[in-house]
């Protein structure tokens, strides 16, 4: 190569070189200048319907345009999430506020952290915020009233903001501080009252009475009496409490003494101090005996309980002892009772040497006589949302429901693998035989082998589910402006992530039940997914094995046909003979099949016609059943389908109980409710998927 053929290489070479490097430099400077994008991100909790936790979230994009998924899920340490995603854009400059709802029943605890994490349209983090407390600062508490002389030494009763888990859920604790003149006013704002170090007996006839007719109707009372015994319990001498003392037993003056030496001093410093009550009204009775020995030193070891005045109380044969606490607890109707034989005041002031376990003694030490108190309280499981006592049964319908359908008919494939044998036997060999080329048989063996795995594989395809199932029941009330509720089974034979697109716009969507899974906590670490596109609301999941069922719960889907009419029934009535009377059906729609809830029981008969009356005494019901109906129900009357092989009433009788699950803890247990179930309702998925729907209508009266 000459001279001038090589200087015009080395020219082309350093253009190229020099070119490059300005593009490439260039690219750095506009990626060096390129301003991140700055996102201002707050959440707020608004007042809410108990159903759900409605999140206001403000969304300000302070760079440059951005698209992309705003995601919320609540983190609770030990428990999956589900991710709540709203699509959206946000040009440069703009600011963006929505509601995301959060269903109440998919958050078992309140004080976990609320993350949002802005995700670009290629999944990656552009921005990331934590609210701690947030369920917790802003929502609804638990209001414990004081009605107390020394009220500054009780506040440590509201364990530091600590939750009580109340009403299938937890709650803080609100202290309101009560006097004499508005205690009437307040009490039914109240769901616990403790009364300590108080002198009782300043209050009126009419303000003992309110706090009995409070107590009646489902309020947590709790007494500390200790070296205050007389003057707490004085007032309700006469009273629905029928409780006393006998002597005061004061503490140890030092603390290391043992048993028998702390017994001495006192029994050295008392004069059994006997209470001023008329005997006539506390009479001490012989079951009442029992309970002194539970009493001073003998409570429990996990308390200094030599350090506490101790008062010898009476009239609590009846009365549950709690051996962790020392209290008596009894239920009052609907409310509950219990009696410390010691001053909340006076445990309030104690130093942690009093305390023989752990970190935040006194806080497990309040938290367990709070459990305790109000666990005997019926109306702390009755005033509950609608849905927590069932929640695990519907799971149990909706399962049955996908194994209605899951029978499969491998007549093909059976076909092909007793053609295979035959060939691969006589068959092929005569072939060869006849072509006379037997010596290779040996290598079509093995090609024959491979041609039926390939046909097998063909013809096992078409019992894959090549796109998703679906499982759907709507529960309609049928009374004007009734709610509805659809419940969903869903699962798909891949593996991969998947979601559909519900067919209406709904009020809320998500998990049936929050999450099990353990895992940990990422923007991509998730079970169940809701994601809001608009109008558009979807529901999926991220699986961790082929086949996985998931189970949804979405509220108010908008009908897409309006339901005219109702379910009544005239003269019914149960006895020993039965249950007779009839039911008129003046809707337009054919039930499969109906059932009828009364008294606690539930009854369910054949078909009801539109317009059709049925006399409940014309025909035996095909299941009938007392309370706790819902395991007889599942094992004993589906169970029956199944075994006979009648997979479609299986699957009419599963949505029932799915029906009748979300109807029954609703209602007032002697309400009389009428509630029909029809096959391929609207369908709920507009998606590429396999849906199964059942409707079910009802009527309360």
């Amino acid at each position: 190569m000459n001279q001038k053929k090589k200087t015009g290489l080395l020219a082309v070479l350093a253009f190229v070189i020099i070119l490059g490097g300005m593009l490439s430099t260039d690219t750095v400077i506009k990626a060096w200048m390129k301003p991140e994008g700055s996102f201002s991100i707050e959440a707020e909790i608004l007042p809410t319907d108990r159903e759900t936790y409605d999140v206001k979230l403000t969304i300000e994009n302070q760079g440059e345009d951005w698209e992309g998924t705003v995601r919320l899920f609540v983190d609770e340490d030990y428990r999956t999430p589900t991710a709540y995603d709203t699509v959206l854009s946000l040009p440069q400059g703009s600011k963006k506020q929505f509601v995301v709802k959060v269903p109440v029943h998919t958050v078992n605890y309140t004080n976990g952290t609320v993350v949002i994490t802005l995700l670009n349209r290629k999944g990656e983090e552009t921005a990331k915020k934590e609210f701690k407390r947030l369920l917790v600062d802003q929502m609804e508490s638990l209001s414990m009233g004081i009605l107390s002389d020394a009220y500054s030494q009780l506040t440590y009763l509201d364990m530091g903001g600590a939750e009580i888990y109340f009403y299938n859920a937890l709650y803080p604790i609100k202290l309101v501080q009560l006097q004499q003149g508005n205690l009437e006013d307040v009490l039914d704002s109240l769901t616990f009252l403790v009364i300590d170090q108080y002198h009782t007996d300043i209050l009126t006839p009419e303000e003992i009475k309110a706090i009995e007719l409070w107590n009646m109707a489902g309020g947590v009372l709790i007494i500390g009496t200790g070296e205050y015994a007389e003057d707490t319990l004085k007032g309700f001498n006469g009273s629905y409490l029928k409780l006393g003392y006998t002597t005061i037993q004061k503490p140890a003056k030092d603390s290391n003494l043992n048993k028998a030496d702390s017994e001495q001093a006192d029994a050295d410093k008392a004069d059994s101090e006997q209470t001023d009550f008329e005997q006539s009204d506390f009479e001490q009775s012989d079951e009442d005996e029992q309970y002194d020995d539970m009493q001073g030193y003998d409570m429990g070891g996990y308390v200094d309980w030599s350090r506490l005045t101790m008062a010898q109380l009476y009239g609590m044969s009846g009365m549950y002892a709690d051996y962790y606490t020392g209290a008596y607890v009894e239920s009052m109707v609907s409310g509950s009772v219990t009696v410390l034989p010691y001053s909340l005041t006076q445990l309030g002031s104690m130093d942690d040497s009093f305390w023989y376990y752990g970190y935040n003694a006194q806080e497990e030490f309040v938290m367990q006589l709070l459990e305790n108190a109000s666990s005997s309280a019926s109306a702390r499981y009755t005033s509950s949302s609608y849905y927590d006592s069932y929640s695990s049964y519907t799971g149990r319908f909706l399962g049955t429901l996908g194994s209605s359908n899951s029978i499969l008919n491998f007549g093909v494939l059976k076909a092909i693998v007793i053609i295979y044998v035959v060939f691969v036997g006589p068959l092929l060999y005569l072939i060869l035989r006849l072509m006379k080329r037997r010596e290779l048989y040996w290598a079509a063996v093995p090609v024959t082998a491979l041609l039926a795995i390939v046909l097998v594989f063909l013809a096992g395809r078409g019992f894959e589910v090549v796109n998703t199932r679906v499982y759907s029941v709507t529960v309609k009330n049928l009374a004007e402006g009734g709610k509805n509720a659809t419940y969903l089974h869903c699962y798909d034979a891949d593996h991969k992530e998947w979601d559909l697109k519900l067919a209406e716009e709904c009020e809320y969507a998500g998990p049936l039940e929050y999450s099990y899974y353990y895992g940990g906590l990422n923007d991509k670490d998730y079970f169940y997914h809701v994601k809001r596109e608009g109008d558009d609301t979807f529901i999926g999941i991220a699986p961790s094995s082929n086949f996985e069922d998931s189970y949804f719960y979405v509220r108010n889907l908008a009908d897409k046909d309006h339901v005219e009419g109702k379910l009544t029934a005239v003269d019914v009535s149960l006895d020993w003979t039965g249950i007779s009377g009839t039911v008129v059906n003046e809707t337009d729609r054919d039930m499969d099949n109906f059932a009828v809830i009364l008294n606690d029981s539930v009854y369910v008969f054949g078909s009801l016609p539109a317009g059709a009356a049925f006399n409940l005494q014309d025909e035996e019901p095909l299941f009938g059943a007392s309370g706790g109906f819902y395991s007889t129900y599942i094992y004993n009357f589906l169970e029956d389908f199944y075994d006979n092989k009648e997979y479609d009433k299986a699957g009419i009788f599963s949505a029932l109980g799915v029906g009748i699950c979300d109807v029954y803890p609703q209602s007032d247990p002697n309400a009389f409710i009428v509630i029909g179930i029809m096959k391929d309702w609207d369908k709920t998925i507009d998606d590429n998927c396999s849906e199964i729907s059942y409707g079910c209508l009802y009527s309360i009266q």
